[in-house]
């Protein structure tokens, strides 16, 4: 059953978190708003493409990466991104606007059943050798890749994931150290 979920897990996150925004994204051209609101989607986001790439080579941070991504996109779609988006604004009206409160709802809800879903492979992160849980979760990541990159080493794949986690980690630290000038400065 398990493995059945994993594969539901996958299928989903990437109908919900990536072809959908890709649409809304296209048609937010427009409405600064909305565009400004899932560019901070995207930039929390890549969090997710960085733990594919990890899993790829089977790499233990994986499953922090993964959990952490669900819990900084919600925050990103409702709060906004501090290097560009400063805070909950306004989205307008139309059809984009609409669109973006409707699958923000759902990608929010999708983020919190994954989570719960994900917590408890956390020990993963630790425990991934010879664990059969662990191999579920790596599992789907490693079908992409063998669809996606199949002449490309799982080992050069997780090598760019990680210079991809330093460079997200790097951001990361910026949006810490402009949230902490804009509470002194206020």
């Amino acid at each position: 059953m398990l493995p059945l979920l994993i594969r539901l897990d996958f299928v989903l996150a990437t109908a919900l978190l990536v072809v959908a925004p890709l649409g809304l994204l296209l048609a937010s051209v427009r409405q600064p708003a909305v565009r400004g609101r899932l560019l901070a989607y995207w930039r929390a986001s890549s969090l997710l493409m960085v733990t594919v790439y990890l899993m790829v080579d089977g790499r233990p941070g994986a499953f922090v990466a993964g959990n952490t991504a669900l819990v900084a996109i919600p925050l990103a779609l409702h709060a906004g991104d501090v290097l560009s988006v400063p805070g909950p604004m306004s989205l307008g009206e139309g059809a984009a606007a609409t669109w973006f409160r409707r699958w923000r709802a759902g990608a929010t809800a999708f983020c919190g059943a994954s989570l719960l879903l994900t917590v408890p492979a956390l020990r993963c992160g630790w425990d991934a050798a010879e664990n059969p849980v662990c191999a579920a979760w790596l599992e789907p990541p490693r079908k992409l890749h063998r669809a996606l990159h199949p002449s490309v080493d799982p080992a050069t794949l997780g090598d760019a994931a990680t210079i991809g986690l330093l460079v997200y980690g790097g951001y990361l630290a910026a949006s810490v150290v402009r949230v902490g000038w804009a509470i002194r400065g206020a």
